[in-house]
């Protein structure tokens, strides 16, 4: 799996999302310090009384001064009885004062977020967090991530094709936007462009380039045309 992240904000929740997280599973870093480095563990909770088949993606994104980008990240499936709590992973940082450094976890079951949790280090705090708008539900905003989930070259390839046109287009959506793709008949498979629990767009996956930036195009417009939507719908409630 990848993930790019343009920009994360914490910041206070001003609307609700149609998508709930951190209720019945909790992610949660912890921190902790040894001589110049810190530790970040990863945990994960289940509040249920049900048994839970989880998978989970703990990525490092460290941004130096000139605002390029190195990503680390690890991910593995796990399980959690009823009410158990436990530690997933953990990672070990640097911090240096000139390098942004943003730690996020997600946690997954099957294909949707449940749940995630982020800590930032050398993050420029917003001066009046009430006026960020499209903030979650749980208080912590996450823009420009784009999750790639495929089998093949030729989802490699639409992935490609579709997060370069996301780049350029500067949609930086404040949902997590993911290419998925899944086995059909035979060889074929079919490609997902879903943010969060919403298809967007689906087609049936082909080695043609053509074809694939193609789609990619027609899914970008379809993506840009959501979180325009989106936008236009809290501004019709907050004038209300």
């Amino acid at each position: 799996m990848k993930l790019v992240l343009a920009i994360c904000f914490i910041c206070i929740s001003s609307f609700t999302q149609s998508q709930t997280t951190n209720t019945e599973i909790i992610a949660k870093l912890k921190t902790s310090t040894i001589d110049d480095i810190t530790v970040i563990t990863a945990e994960a909770i289940n509040e249920t009384e049900v048994y839970k088949s989880l998978k989970y993606t703990l990525s490092v994104f460290r941004t130096d001064e000139n605002g390029d980008m190195v990503k680390n990240n690890q991910e593995d499936r796990f399980t959690l009885e009823a009410n158990e709590q436990k530690s997933l992973t953990s990672v070990s940082v640097a911090i240096d004062e000139s390098d942004k450094i943003v730690i996020l976890l997600l946690i997954y079951e099957e294909d949707s977020i449940i749940s995630k949790d982020r800590i930032a280090f050398n993050e420029i705090e917003k001066e009046n967090p009430l006026q960020e708008e499209n903030t979650t539900s749980d208080g912590i905003e996450l823009r420009g991530i784009v999750i790639e989930e495929t089998k093949t070259k030729p989802g490699k390839d639409f992935y490609e094709f579709f997060y370069n046109s996301y780049t350029l287009n500067r949609i930086n959506g404040n949902k997590i936007v993911g290419v998925y793709e899944q086995l059909s008949f035979g060889r074929s498979t079919i490609i997902q462009v879903k943010i969060e629990d919403q298809l967007i767009i689906e087609f049936l996956g082909k080695p043609d380039q053509e074809y694939l930036e193609q789609m990619s195009k027609t899914a970008i417009r379809k993506v840009y045309a959501y979180f325009k939507n989106l936008k236009n719908q809290k501004n019709d409630i907050f004038q209300y």
